[in-house]
């Protein structure tokens, strides 16, 4: 007959399954281990070392244990022990077998269920293993691991949604457990929505101040937000005390570059590469701090290096061969440069095609549609090229509202078409598409050249009786990564008031600081407004925005605060050296290309360029008419 465990006997048991609950595997199995030698016929406490081995990976240990507590009592949650055990020696059909005993005799244990759940997706039948979970959360709604692993289950089947959903009511029943928290901030964060994931992990770096995971996620969270400086210190704490992290590394690099700190971004992007050598995606973050840094050389054989590694996905050789064609185009290597430009394709979602085919730049008949992709600035660039796709075929050109009334106003030619909103391409006959981005590769036209078309503008009045009106535009998109080093503060440009017979007109929309000077606000208005208020000034100052293409396009005389490791278009490829030691652009003759000597962080590197256009204003003012 077998004995009964006595209640002194099931208390050790419990209490050395808690020990084991809370990570103190060796002492539990100690604990187990004397028992099962004081009372050899207590089959909770075999069963409780089955649990132990199989916490320590032990598999057969624990399918024998579990076995051994079978024979001495067959109860239902012993059935289960041994069907993780077979589950972990890959034996799905014997471990379903044991578990749906387990589910049979007590139908009303969630833990059965979720057993369950973990043998059927191993067996790849997910509907029914989710239904398992769910069976689970069902009997047990107020248990937050229930809901857990069903958020888990989801997310490793891409249901990310849904698996919030799960997550969120764990969270509703344990807001301050710290685990759910993270486990939370992780699901939101693999769904794309780290503003909200951030608080969550917040609370969980203050609850765990030495725990250098914790305070990475915090950091990563941080720096998606663009909360640079706060993430510089976070990722800091956290290096210092996990020094072999490369991920984070990678990050603190990362954060170091966009406040224009390269010595140390390069120093942790390199750490990072270092410690993960077949990891191309570290390898092209490094290589970008590198080709920011001007260590072009270095860069190029970094991002050829990630194209080839064996291991890489598509998406990291893609993200390789994209960075290295502005490296190329910065460069001056323009037909090569286009080339990997395309690859931008493999990263990004294409919208803009309406289903049709590409185009590769033959000569038809039918209409070709050419669509915008990007930005103002890249709009304004590339549309130089419109009337050469239109040699070819006719051209139906489809771009935002915000730019087509200027886009109407260009003179285009009478084979191209401006979709107005919300048409299709096909009602106009076009039978392939082509991104603006992509027409010099297409049409093989590699090098740059100048464009100053005919623009129908309406008339500006002139604002101001000073000599020389210049237009300011100091601030780009602060959603762009590297906008703390492509922006400046206005404060800055006090040092242009010092220029005596000059008024200054905003370009600015909405600008939440002004210079310390008077200037003319810029009027309420669309792009077309924004165009004839730059044709009636003399001359334009702008940080690297859509504003430069725009004076450019109209031929105004521009001088363009650029910063260090700036944009491809305005690299040494792509800028004339004059004897008076102005950068001019070959896009864009009447811009002048004003770099930073050097990166740093904050507003120091802009003294030097900003003095430059200050000297250059004087001049212009002196000129005589």
């Amino acid at each position: 007959m077998q004995q009964v465990p006595t209640d002194s006997e099931h208390a050790s048991v419990n209490a050395a399954l808690e020990l084991l609950a809370h990570g103190n595997a060796e002492l539990a199995a100690e604990w187990l281990t004397a028992l099962v030698r004081a009372a050899p016929d207590n089959a909770e406490a075999w069963h409780g070392l089955a649990c132990v081995a199989r916490a320590n990976g032990s598999a057969e240990s624990a399918l024998k244990l579990a076995s051994k507590a079978l024979t001495l009592s067959p109860q239902a949650h012993f059935h289960i022990t041994m069907g993780l055990a077979l589950l972990m020696l890959g034996h799905t059909e014997p471990a379903r077998a044991a578990v749906n005993v387990a589910v049979m005799q007590t139908p009303r244990d969630p833990r059965a269920h979720q057993a369950m759940a973990d043998v059927l997706e191993a067996q790849g039948r997910v509907e029914d293993a989710a239904q398992a979970l769910k069976n689970a959360v069902r009997l047990r709604p107020l248990e937050t691991e229930r809901h857990l692993a069903l958020a888990a289950f989801l997310a490793r089947h891409g249901l990310v949604a849904e698996s919030i959903g799960a997550s969120q009511k764990a969270l509703a029943l344990e807001p301050n457990n710290i685990f759910v928290q993270n486990q939370h901030a992780l699901l939101l964060e693999r769904a794309g929505k780290i503003r909200d994931a951030a608080p969550h992990f917040a609370q969980v770096a203050a609850a765990l101040p030495e725990n250098a995971a914790a305070l990475a996620n915090y950091g990563a969270a941080l720096f998606a937000q663009g909360a640079f400086e706060e993430a510089r210190q976070v990722l800091t704490q956290s290096v210092h005390k996990q020094p072999n992290a490369a991920e984070t590394h990678n990050n603190l690099g990362l954060v170091q570059m966009a406040l224009g700190i390269l010595p140390s971004a390069v120093e942790h992007l390199e750490t990072a590469c270092a410690q993960c050598p077949e990891d191309a995606r570290l390898a092209t973050n490094y290589g970008t701090a590198l080709a920011e840094s001007g260590r072009t050389a270095e860069a190029e054989a970094l991002f050829r290096r990630a194209m080839a590694l064996p291991g890489a996905s598509a998406q990291d050789r893609a993200r390789a061969r994209f960075n290295l064609g502005p490296l190329l185009l910065g460069e001056g290597r323009f037909e090569d440069g286009w080339r990997y430009f395309e690859s931008r394709k493999e990263l990004l979602p294409n919208r803009h095609t309406q289903d049709l085919p590409d185009w590769s730049g033959q000569a038809q008949t039918p209409p070709v549609l050419v669509y915008a992709e990007q930005g103002l600035g890249d709009i304004l660039q590339f549309s130089r090229y419109i009337t050469h796709a239109a040699s070819r075929a006719p051209v139906v050109l489809a771009v935002p509202s915000t730019v087509r009334g200027l886009m109407t106003r260009l003179d285009l030619g009478d084979v191209v078409t401006v979709l107005p909103d919300g048409a299709q391409a096909a009602e106009y006959g076009a039978t392939a598409a082509c991104s603006l981005l992509s027409l010099p590769h297409v049409l093989g036209m590699a090098e740059p050249f100048a464009w100053q078309p005919q623009v129908d503008l309406p008339y500006h009045a002139r604002a101001s009786t000073q000599p020389i009106r210049v237009g300011l535009c100091w601030a780009g998109n602060p959603t762009y990564r590297f906008d703390r080093r492509r922006s400046l503060d206005p404060v800055c440009l006090g040092s242009l008031a010092r220029v005596e017979g000059v008024s200054f007109h905003s370009l600015q929309q909405n600008p939440e600081k002004l210079p310390p000077f008077a200037l003319e606000p810029l009027p309420e208005g669309d792009l077309v407004q924004t165009a004839s208020i730059i044709q009636g000034l003399d001359a334009v100052v702008t940080v690297d925005t859509g504003m430069a293409h725009l004076a450019g396009l109209l031929g105004k005389p521009t001088w363009l605060l650029n910063r260090f490791g700036g944009d491809w278009r305005w690299g040494q490829g792509a800028i004339t050296p004059q004897s008076t030691g102005e950068a001019r652009s070959l896009w864009y003759p009447s811009v002048r290309v004003v770099t930073q000597p050097q990166a740093g962080e904050g507003m120091a590197p802009w003294h030097e360029p900003v003095a430059r256009v200050v000297a250059a204003l004087q001049a212009l003012v002196q000129k005589p008419a």
